[in-house]
Parts: structure tokens; sequence; C-alpha cells
């Protein structure tokens, strides 16, 4: 998914690799939903989510065709994104927590 050079895991020293795309998820634990409903601790500790949109960090080079050519990947650095609940995997450089996912997984952009 991601490799790097060096001795120590830094953002600038990781490439990502193929078609995958590293993403920087905020992690926030909200007690209120979109429309302003108050939960419960004890419902809020039954749901398991997992934070699924952030900003683009580092793109791969895309996946490549069964023609030999390269497919150009649809996300840029800085782009927000969607992405499937609890694809991926995680990584922590620098202290930070990302996301690697595919771009398969990615559902859209804004």
């Amino acid at each position: 998914m991601v490799k790097f050079e060096g001795d120590e895991l830094t953002l600038e020293g990781v490439d990502v690799i193929y078609d995958n795309v590293m993403v920087y998820v905020e992690e926030k634990e909200e007690d209120t939903s979109v429309g302003g409903i108050l939960f419960a601790k004890s419902n809020t500790k039954s749901r398991s989510t997992k934070p699924s949109t952030g900003e683009v960090i580092k793109v791969g080079p895309g996946r490549t065709a069964i023609n030999g050519e390269l497919m150009e990947m649809d996300v840029a650095v800085g782009d927000y994104v969607k992405f499937r609940d609890f694809s991926g995997g995680k990584v922590e450089i620098e202290g930070k927590k990302y996301s690697v996912v595919k771009m398969n997984d990615i559902l859209a952009k804004f």
C-alpha cells in the first residue's frame, strides 16, 4: 500500500503505490447527529462506526490496464473524499493517523 525510504517513517519519505490513495481522516467524537439529536453515551458505544471522509494527502500512480497502459487516478492531492466504511488500512506517520484506501473504494469527491 505504501513504501518508504530511510530509517524513520515520515510523510515526505512515503510513496503510495498502485491505485491507492492516502487520506487524512480527522477522528472526532460527536455526541450529536446532523439533525441535532443528542445521543446517550450507551448508544454511542454500541455504534461501531469508523470515520470515512477526509482530505487526500498522497495519490498513487494508478492501476495498469490489461493493455499495459497506466490508468489515470480520479482524485488529486487536496480533494476531500468519502470512502466505504471500514475500507483501507490505517497507518500512523509522525503522530497523525491516515487511511490508505483503494481508488475503487472512494465513493465521492468534493
